[in-house]
């Protein structure tokens, strides 16, 4: 679904890593065959990532994918809004930026709160 059809001025992009057989994580949800991956690039190269973010005004991101962003450490994005899409709530830690909020909403709901 396109929040397009929502909101036509309403820009959605997507940065993400997948397997050469098209899979984002493993069953079991280990990313293991990333860091394999990640061993291969020059240390300086982000893949892109860095100018991508500079041309993006916040991110939504499932439960799981918190989760393992919480794993790693460091929040990564800085003051950049990040909405994390759960149908459960979630208690986030009190280090984590204010700009990090939660959704149980339908794509279109999302749409709309992101576009005001």
């Amino acid at each position: 679904m396109s929040c397009n059809r929502f909101n036509p001025k309403l820009k959605v992009s997507i940065f993400i890593a997948t397997s050469l057989d098209g899979f984002i994580a493993r069953k079991n949800g280990e990313l293991d065959w990333l860091d394999a991956a990640n061993a291969t690039v020059p240390e300086e190269e982000d893949c892109g990532y860095g100018e991508f973010m500079a041309t993006v005004d916040g991110l939504v991101m499932e439960r799981k994918t918190y989760e393992q962003v919480l794993a790693f450490g460091e929040w990564p994005y800085g003051e950049t809004p990040v909405v994390v899409l759960s149908r459960t709530p979630i208690a986030f830690p009190a280090d984590l930026p204010k700009t990090v909020s939660h959704a149980s909403a339908t794509p279109g709901e999302l749409c709309d709160r992101l576009s005001h």
